[in-house]
């Protein structure tokens, strides 16, 4: 085998074409590893939803329907808070997301704890309103952690909804 030397910039040339390939390869890499991580991270969602809802099952075949409740309002909040990507969503949703936490909290506190939703007039209009998702349920969850829980006896979280010509008011207080 006869080898020729090669001149000083086809060396360099030839050494920066090496490097591209090896560059290359890890972008290669580097896409396939991200490319498993986002399958991964949809296949999660999906299990955790799919194991919810077989306890769901086992729980009303067993005749369990408030372990049932438990876990549809479980997998309903996780559902709302992982999946929805949108940063604006209805207040009908938020409220729904409320709702569903809301559920869930009863089973730990029981007839101790209460919620009321006080929508003012024009309701429908009100419900549409787009508003930050998940501002409401860390705040109910606030006023029940520092409201509630170390409240003896009862306690009620209350939700109001106001609206003046520029401003949707709402007030959560327990």
């Amino acid at each position: 085998e006869l080898r020729y030397p090669l001149s000083k910039s086809a060396e360099n040339m030839n050494r920066r074409f090496k490097e591209m390939l090896n560059t290359k390869e890890l972008i290669s890499a580097s896409k396939k590893q991200a490319e498993y991580l986002a399958l991964q991270n949809q296949i999660n969602p999906h299990f955790l939803y799919n194991t919810l809802e077989g306890i769901r099952s086992e729980a009303l075949c067993a005749g369990i329907t408030e372990v049932a409740q438990m876990t549809e309002a479980l997998s309903s909040f996780f559902r709302y808070t992982i999946s929805n990507v949108e940063h604006m969503v209805t207040l009908e949703e938020e409220l729904n997301n409320v709702k569903n936490y809301f559920i869930i909290q009863q089973f730990r506190f029981e007839d101790r704890l209460s919620i009321s939703i006080d929508i003012g007039s024009d309701r429908e209009k009100l419900l549409s309103v787009k508003i930050p998702k998940l501002t409401l349920q860390p705040i109910v969850e606030n006023a029940i952690y520092h409201g509630i829980e170390r409240k003896i006896g009862d306690g009620n979280v209350s939700i109001k909804i106001e609206t003046t010509a520029t401003r949707l008011i709402i007030t959560i207080s327990d």
